[in-house]
């Protein structure tokens, strides 16, 4: 079976800054994979250019399902069943909670109104956010807010879901709370899921895989009990005492 992602020879440059440098690799249906960086490693850059926010450099390749994605506007790549949550929350400011849920599935076809609607209000349920429903997202916490985002994106039914820090902003039990979430839909969905986050105790039990980036290149892959021993990712992005402490939480 063909993985369901396949990316070739990414990059992007911003003037002189080579954000994304020569990334390749391939993600196969029902994995977690993770994407291990520093600040400013490039991570984000690489969901915007997986999903038509931004424009590769020529000479790459992105193909998802069988279907190639470089040229695509966001919107058509969301239609073919990527979806995907932001690093900073965008709720759609004037609509409530639950209207927003149901904007997020609006493409996702074969539903009417009320389908919509009883969808979105068990998703709701799901991310912990019942009761809710009808409250302005303005006024939501933020943590609310990163509950909300993934609601949102898991409406459009998505094949893959790219998760830009989905933890930030959570306590220890909000964070446990959703990692179980994103386990169970992962598991009865059969959903692949490609995870960004910062918060490595999380991570490393979420992740079955790891790509690790600096200044935009990959410098290791592996499992995450591989990554976290590896030379290149200790030196320039957890440092030695910091990667011994987050392992032995792990553990």
């Amino acid at each position: 079976m063909s993985a369901l992602l396949e990316v070739t020879n990414l990059n992007k440059h911003f003037g002189g800054l080579h954000a994304v440098k020569n990334v390749t690799f391939s993600l196969e249906r029902g994995e977690i994979l993770g994407i291990l960086g520093p600040n400013g490693a490039g991570k984000t850059t690489l969901y915007n250019l997986l999903t038509g926010f931004i424009a590769p450099d020529p000479g790459a390749s992105v193909v998802f399902d069988g279907h190639k994605l470089i040229g695509l506007a966001p919107h058509r790549v969301a239609a073919l069943g990527i979806s995907r949550t932001f690093q900073l929350c965008r709720p759609f400011i004037g609509l409530t909670v639950l209207e927003n849920v149901v904007v997020g599935g609006l493409g996702s076809g074969g539903h009417d109104g009320p389908d919509l609607d009883a969808r979105a209000q068990a998703l709701l349920r799901q991310v912990g956010l019942a009761g809710k429903e009808r409250v302005a997202v303005e006024v939501l916490s933020y943590g609310d807010q990163r509950r909300l985002e993934i609601a949102r994106a898991l409406a459009a039914k998505p094949s893959l879901l790219l998760l830009d820090e989905p933890f930030a902003g959570l306590g220890s039990g909000e964070i446990a709370d959703l990692s179980a979430l994103i386990r169970q839909v992962h598991a009865e969905q059969g959903l692949t899921v490609i995870l960004i986050e910062h918060k490595l105790r999380e991570f490393m039990r979420l992740v079955g895989r790891v790509i690790a980036l600096d200044f935009g290149e990959v410098i290791a892959e592996g499992t995450p009990e591989e990554i976290v021993q590896h030379p290149a990712v200790i030196e320039a992005y957890i440092g030695r005492d910091a990667i011994a402490t987050e392992s032995g939480d792990a553990a």
